[in-house]
């Protein structure tokens, strides 16, 4: 039987094909990441200008892996010390391309200095640096390539945030008008910037951050010179303040060129929430009194009354909130004379009478008295209700504590006839200088009667 005899080079080709088989079913996998692990590496432009002037600011560094590694890039100044751009950052097989304009960071940015000014990063200064790749598989096999590269004309000023200060820094956030009630937060800047950022930080959760606007000022945010902002906690955009307890108060300025700092202090959160009371039922109790003895009650949502009589009343006002609401005179059982309008808006026998940022009152008001709630008192009694408390000038504060109630009554004397087309009158729970937080409170209609001549 003939034989038939291939070619030489067939031959040859069936072996590498079989051979190409065996190591396909023996590996699972073709190695195809043979050669250099760092290969395509360039650093172009090799001059730079980092000066944020929009010329030659930045150069770009290109390199390729053929296996996964990590990668360090760092640059070495003639006295060789060294700065990384970046230290072992885990990289899988491709090709990479990023720009570099001499900024080198912290190596510990999230380190976190009370009363300290830090560098975050930094424009490297003039000079001839020798850049280097360094690469590293997971067999332990390092490559690297290196060049110079020329730093010019260089931004190298580190802006600073000089004369930090957080003022109060225990905070209670709860608008009762007390000087803790809000946060002044200030500082000098040293030179313009691109951005600036002020936040609160809880130190237990890095992540979240309350962010802080600053107050508009002919220094715009940025620019040189003095800055200020004024932080209540959230409660005066009717939010609720971040959770009790300890923060840091943070500020980090970066300018164009990418130098940047921080500062940081602390603050404490006490009795922080958005204040919430309400008059129970939206009810009140509305009567005429001629005398002790003779008490006219309302009927049909109309009290009747005379010339030398009282409209009185009383009401109960609970804090459904989680913070003391501030409360001041009058206190209740006050009367008051129509004509006279004794009020907090006009006149006082005592100081306290007069209105206060943040105090709650209680009040009455009726259709042509041409002042809101010209007649007020305190959400609760002294000693029975309200809780005192010294303020930091050792004066008496009064509290309704959440989830307590006030008592409150009055009377208002009619010594004349309210003015033609008054009607109707009612009840008001006023947070001053903040917010009519209930108004038409349990509406009902006066009739004052005039006496006939004898």
């Amino acid at each position: 039987m003939k034989r038939t005899i291939l070619p030489l080079q067939f031959r040859l080709l069936f072996v590498l094909s079989f051979m190409g088989i065996v190591l396909i079913s023996s590996c699972g996998r073709l190695d195809l990441g043979i050669g250099p692990l760092l290969y395509d590496v360039t650093v172009s432009p090799n001059r730079i200008t980092p000066n944020a002037d929009g010329k030659v600011d930045i150069t770009e560094i290109r390199y390729s892996l053929r296996r996964p590694a990590n990668v360090s890039i760092y640059m070495e100044n003639e006295q060789g010390q060294r700065f990384y751009f970046r230290e072992n950052q885990r990289r899988a097989e491709g090709s990479y391309d990023v720009g570099w304009g001499g900024v080198i960071d912290s190596p510990n940015p999230d380190e976190f200095i009370l009363g300290e000014e830090q560098i975050l990063s930094q424009v490297l200064p003039n000079g001839e640096y020798t850049w280097t790749i360094l690469a590293m598989d997971d067999d332990g096999h390092q490559e690297s390539m290196n060049g110079s590269i020329m730093l010019e004309e260089v931004d190298s000023e580190i802006p600073s945030l000089q004369q930090f200060a957080v003022v109060p820094q225990i905070f209670r956030p709860n608008q009762d008008g007390m000087r803790d009630d809000w946060v002044s937060i200030s500082y000098y800047l040293t030179k313009d910037v691109d951005n600036v950022a002020v936040y609160l930080m809880d130190p237990a959760q890095p992540g979240v951050k309350f962010y802080i606007n600053e107050r508009e000022s002919v220094v715009k945010p940025g620019e040189r010179g003095p800055h200020d902002y004024r932080y209540e906690g959230g409660v005066d955009l009717n939010a609720e303040p971040p959770p009790d307890g300890t923060y840091r108060v943070v500020a980090e300025a970066r300018d164009r060129a990418g130098n940047s700092v921080r500062v940081t202090d602390e603050l404490t959160i006490e009795e922080g929430g958005k204040p919430r009371a309400d008059v129970v039922q939206s009810e009140i109790h509305w009567y005429a009194l001629w005398n002790e003895n003779d008490v006219q009650e309302e009927r049909n949502r109309i009290v009747g009354t005379s010339i030398g009589q009282k409209l009185c009343f009383t009401a109960t006002v609970a804090n459904e909130g989680t913070v003391p609401i501030r409360t001041s005179g009058p206190w209740p059982g006050q009367e008051y004379i129509f004509s006279e309008n004794m009020n907090t808006l006009a006149g006082a026998f005592d100081e306290s009478w007069f209105q206060q940022p943040g105090v709650w009152r209680f009040g009455i008001n009726f259709d042509t008295t041409g002042i809101d709630f010209p007649y007020r008192w305190a959400v609760g009694r002294q000693g029975e209700d309200l809780a005192m408390r010294l303020d930091e000038r050792g004066r008496e504060q009064w509290y309704l504590m959440p989830g307590e109630r006030g008592e409150v009554n009055g009377c208002i004397t009619f010594d004349k006839a309210p003015s033609q087309g008054t009607e109707f009158w009612w009840g008001g729970l006023i947070h001053e200088r903040v917010a009519i937080v209930n108004n038409n409170i349990d509406r009902i209609t006066v009739d004052v009667a005039i006496p006939e001549p004898e």
